[in-house]
């Protein structure tokens, strides 16, 4: 009896809903405020359309063929037609495109219009990841990325866990790619960082050469506090993750001849995948857009 009474008050309550929207559909058809924007006249500020990387430039009236994956993704994946609108962003910039021809394997687009772009971060961030295991690296990157780094280079410590030869590292690397343009995709970001790596420690160490406007940290948890930090405004920063094992007394010496600085983020000891968002949303509280 219990269950019958509970079953009739929830299918009662939906027909109240569904009567209720129907009223509202019927009214905003007769409202003077609800009046139909032309085709091409979305405001893309308060709409949430798909959004798509393209690797080749783009500019308005340019009709084009999308890559296969993007192609499955639009026509299989998310059933849009011809007509459908959508983002596609290239070399920093958002422009919204019509779908021609709905084809899964090669969909033929046309571009309408470039858009205001996501603006970057007033600081620069290179994130200096040592390699840690597949999906603790893909959230790292998928999670940095939106938080607005500029660049991920994937290096190799002497206490790494993973060991890659060469062919799958470049493997390794092109999926790291497609983890950062997913997480473009996603968060609005037009400018999509480079993957680089991977690298022996002191094989980065001695190509990155120094400069001075750059500050450059090491995550280490004896470190000196966040406060240490320059005041006011600062251009470009560095930061270095380690491993899940930690950065060994070797690496900290090679970093310390190359300029850089310890860093600690409090007392407690964290995972590599948690220091890393870490230090890049106090770096973005400090100096970015977080501000």
């Amino acid at each position: 009896y219990g269950f019958t009474q509970a079953y009739t008050r929830l299918c009662t309550s939906a027909a109240h809903s569904l009567r209720r929207i129907s009223t509202d559909k019927e009214k905003a058809k007769f409202s003077p405020c609800a009046v139909a924007l032309p085709k091409n006249n979305y405001d893309l500020a308060t709409m949430r359309l798909t959004r798509v990387h393209v690797n080749t430039p783009l500019i308005p009236g340019q009709s084009l063929t999308l890559h296969p994956m993007s192609s499955a993704h639009l026509i299989k994946v998310l059933r849009l037609r011809a007509g459908a609108q959508f983002i596609a962003f290239s070399a920093g910039q958002d422009f919204l495109c019509e779908i021609q021809l709905a084809r899964a394997e090669a969909c033929e687009v046309r571009v309408l219009q470039a858009h205001s772009t996501c603006p970057e971060s007033p600081i620069r961030i290179r994130l200096i990841q040592s390699i840690c295991r597949g999906e603790k690296m893909d959230w790292l990157l998928e999670k940095s990325t939106e938080l607005g780094v500029a660049e991920i280079v994937v290096v190799k410590s002497e206490r790494a866990e993973v060991h890659l030869d060469e062919e799958r590292a470049s493997k390794r690397r092109e999926h790291w790619q497609r983890v950062v343009i997913s997480a473009c995709e996603q968060s609005g970001r037009a400018v999509v960082p480079q993957v680089l790596g991977l690298f022996a420690l002191d094989q980065f160490l001695s190509q990155a050469g120094t400069d001075s406007v750059t500050t450059r940290l090491v995550l280490q948890p004896e470190g000196p506090a966040f406060s240490t930090l320059p005041q006011g405004n600062v251009a470009a920063i560095d930061i270095a993750i380690g491993p899940e094992g930690g950065w060994s007394e070797r690496d900290l010496q090679q970093f310390a001849l190359s300029g850089f600085k310890c860093l600690g983020l409090g007392p407690r000891v964290m995972r590599t995948e948690t220091a890393g968002l870490a230090a890049i949303s106090a770096l973005q509280c400090a100096y970015g857009d977080f501000r």
